[in-house]
């Protein structure tokens, strides 16, 4: 596996803004000046969008290298890394207010044009930061920025030989780029209709469904140029750091298809995914997760009483907004941002949650550098410990257990079709051998053909935006509900392995779980522990 890495990828459900460099390095003091050279706290509203100077970028980066090849002097280096990620930071800050103004409105023209001039340099500014570790991995210091003090022993080892960032890679990133553009703008014009009508699929989802196709072959050119054998084996390594494999991951699904699907199907003959939620107001969601904090306390409370004293949450309803939530970390300002697209019921509450477990990450890190596979259990996690740390109704403990059921099978037919889909090659890769797949997949996971629509992938963003990260809400899901069986066994086991892991700079999944003491998802007999937690709720 490669040495943490940043990467700057479109909008998903964590957009990871984290520079690479700094997860070996101790840089709070560094961190703790930014706070205080912003003055504390930041109010969303205060915080100021400045279009990176990308001509004035590359000036920095001829000027970092050319001192960083010459330095001897360690705390001078320092300073010219130091130099550089302000660069680098100021790029990230612009890139995520970009994304959080443009999904806060899909029809303004101004923040869509900021939000891809961003997207459309974020290849070239990657390029820089790798260009930069390259020159660092020929420095006379060398040895000393390898100890444990700066970024650990063989952290340049990957930044020697050949670069991948030539001009036919970032060409290649970049015309990927633009189709995800194409497809932001193509999601702003379906807003006008109702969504998931036939409108919504006729007019627009075809032309989403292309953007796809011509996306599934630019990706396979990608991960061919990089020396991959398939997509998702690029994927897997470059964009997400995993230490499992597509091999690996395709073997699990199959086992929750064999397992849990029966049980999956008997919950779609219940009334429980079908009935009517409560409503929750703003107010409601936003009270919940306040409620939580409170009780769990300590850090988790410091978080809360930071997002709530900048405002760093949007999450009222309204039309314009992209049907998604996520939440990304503004560099500059040293903080987190939670971004939600309601649905008025309950299930916001457990939503809110879900980002605020990956605000209390980045909140304690300074900016996670945890692989999302990682990140992706802090934030379910919070899910399932909620419903021990507030007075909800038994509602909700139902809805977050059938959810989990849901999870399980659902997004495992997602990642099963997406890993698949990449395998259409030719003339066989075509809009509708695409729905035939995933009419196919759905099917033989159980999934109600009657609830929803065989084109509907083109709904499913991450597929755009954020390829093979699906599969990430399986596993961490696997490891999240383990914290809920902590906790059900012992009143503060859960939450104490939740804290005790939010500031954890471990990029790799396998790894992390074995640190935090919990158990692999692909451990044999697992899905049967799933089973039996799960069935007492689901009768």
């Amino acid at each position: 596996m490669r040495p943490i890495l940043k990467k700057i990828i479109a909008l998903c459900l964590v957009i990871c803004l984290t520079l690479s460099g700094c997860a070996g390095i101790d840089l709070k003091g560094y961190f703790e000046n930014l706070i205080a050279m912003f003055g504390g706290v930041t109010a969303f509203i205060d915080m100021e969008y400045q279009r990176p100077d990308m001509e004035a970028f590359q000036v920095a980066l001829e000027e970092a290298c050319a001192a960083a090849a010459e330095e001897t002097d360690l705390r001078e280096l320092e300073a010219v890394i130091f130099g550089f990620y302000d660069h680098y930071g100021a790029f990230s800050t612009a890139y995520s207010l970009s994304t959080i103004h443009y999904c806060q409105d899909l029809t303004d023209s101004y923040w869509e044009e900021e939000y891809n001039f961003c997207l459309e340099n974020a290849a070239q500014v990657d390029a820089a930061l790798d260009r930069f570790y390259r020159v660092l991995a020929e420095s006379p210091l060398r040895e000393e920025l390898e100890s444990d003090d700066y970024f650990g022993e063989g952290f340049f080892d990957y930044y020697e030989g050949e670069t991948l960032y030539d001009e036919t890679f970032l060409n290649l990133l970049g015309q990927e780029a633009q189709l995800q553009g194409q497809y932001y703008e193509l999601s702003g014009e379906a807003s006008a209709v109702e969504y998931y009508s036939e409108e919504y699929f006729s007019v627009y989802g075809t032309q989403m469904a292309q953007v796809l196709v011509e996306l599934i072959a630019l990706r396979q050119q990608l991960a061919a140029y990089a020396g991959y054998g398939s997509y998702p084996e690029f994927a897997y390594d470059y964009y997400h750091m995993r230490d499992y494999t597509p091999a690996q991951a395709t073997s699990y699904l199959a086992d929750i298809r064999a397992e849990l699907t029966p049980m999956y199907k008997q919950l779609l003959q219940s009334d429980v995914l079908s009935r009517q939620w409560s409503a929750s107001t703003t107010e409601q969601t936003f009270g919940y997760v306040e409620e939580m904090a409170g009780a769990m306390g300590g850090q988790i409370s410091d978080a809360f009483a930071l997002m709530k004293e900048g405002n760093l949450y949007d999450i009222a309803y309204s039309p314009n907004k992209f049907n998604t939530s996520f939440e990304v970390y503004i560099y500059n300002y040293q903080q987190p941002y939670i971004f939600l697209c309601p649905t008025g019921t309950v299930s916001d509450k457990l939503t809110f949650a879900h980002e605020f477990g990956h605000f209390c990450n980045d909140y304690m890190s300074f900016g996670s550098a945890a692989g999302v596979d990682v990140a992706e259990i802090f934030s379910q996690g919070m899910e399932y410990l909620s419903l021990f740390y507030t007075e909800e109704s038994e509602e909700l403990l139902t809805l977050r257990m059938a959810m989990c059921l849901s999870t399980y099978v659902e997004q495992a037919a997602l990642a099963s079709f997406e890993q698949q889909m990449y395998g259409l090659t030719g003339s066989d890769l075509t809009a509708e051998n695409i729905q035939a797949l995933y009419a196919s997949v759905c099917a033989a996971y159980g999934i109600d053909s009657a609830s929803w629509d065989s084109r509907s992938f083109v709904v499913v963003t991450h597929f755009y935006t954020s390829p093979l990260y699906v599969i990430s809400y399986v596993v961490s899901n696997d490891a999240a509900l383990q914290l809920y069986q902590l906790e059900a066994k012992q009143e503060g086991a859960g939450l104490a392995c939740l804290e005790g892991s939010l500031a954890t700079m471990q990029p790799y999944f396998l790894a992390f779980l074995k640190e935090a003491g919990l158990e692999s998802p692909f451990t044999a007999g697992r899905i049967a522990q799933v089973k039996e937690t799960l069935q007492p709720f689901l009768q």
